[in-house]
């Protein structure tokens, strides 16, 4: 705790050596009406582009996806692969963590932003991968679907993530896409939370809901 807590006390001390900018899109005022209409202003013309739209869909979706997983990593864990410790479901988090570096670093290689939507067939394959998990008993093999699911999922949301970006300097500026794209994202992973939520309250066996998950989102992933 306390390196982490020096690795963002660091990261606030650099911030302050960012030479300022004078605002891209300065407001008349800054009360909360003309921040809330500035805001709307913003996801509306982000919402319009077909890009933009596309982009916050997709990111939306991964973020969502990577949030509830956690959740059903702590669920699934005991009763598949026997273990009721707490530190298995942080560990197959981390490997997905490493698998998302080792897929932005292959997206940034091989994927052009014009072409970003070229990485949508990871995003597919992250749902498949979780069904597949959904039936697995072996912790070697569900530490090597978790990499994969990673590695899918840094190769999927780095170029959604960028042409986001660009688009939206483009449009509306960086700092309102930056917010819009929060926005979107955290709706999306309090709605998804919301429904895996409920489906355990109904008392759906964890096992049947990890599949139900990979198969749903793989045909969101398809759709989009």
């Amino acid at each position: 705790l306390g390196i982490v807590t020096g690795c963002y006390g660091a990261a606030a001390v650099a911030n302050l050596f960012i030479p300022r900018l004078p605002a891209a899109h300065a407001l008349e005022s800054l009360s909360l009406t003309s921040l809330f209409r500035d805001f709307l202003h913003a996801l509306k013309a982000l919402t319009r582009n077909p890009d933009t739209r596309f982009s916050m869909m997709g990111t939306s979706l991964f973020w969502g996806t990577g949030t509830t997983l956690r959740f059903l990593l702590v669920a699934w864990v005991p009763i598949a692969l026997g273990n009721t410790t707490n530190s298995l479901p942080a560990q197959l988090n981390g490997v997905c963590a490493v698998g998302i570096v080792l897929g932005a670093v292959l997206a940034g290689k091989l994927i052009k932003l014009e072409k970003a939507g070229n990485a949508l067939p990871a995003g597919v394959l992250i749902g498949v991968a979780v069904c597949v998990l959904s039936g697995v008993t072996n912790l070697s093999t569900a530490l090597v679907i978790m990499s994969v699911v990673g590695a899918c999922g840094g190769f999927f949301v780095v170029p959604l993530n960028a042409l986001l970006q660009e688009r939206g300097h483009e449009t509306v500026g960086a700092g309102h896409a930056v917010a819009v794209q929060n926005f979107v994202e955290y709706t999306a992973m309090l709605l998804m939370l919301g429904l895996y939520s409920l489906i355990v309250r109904a008392g759906v066996p964890i096992t049947g809901l990890a599949g139900g998950f990979g198969a749903l989102l793989a045909l969101a992933m398809s759709a989009l």
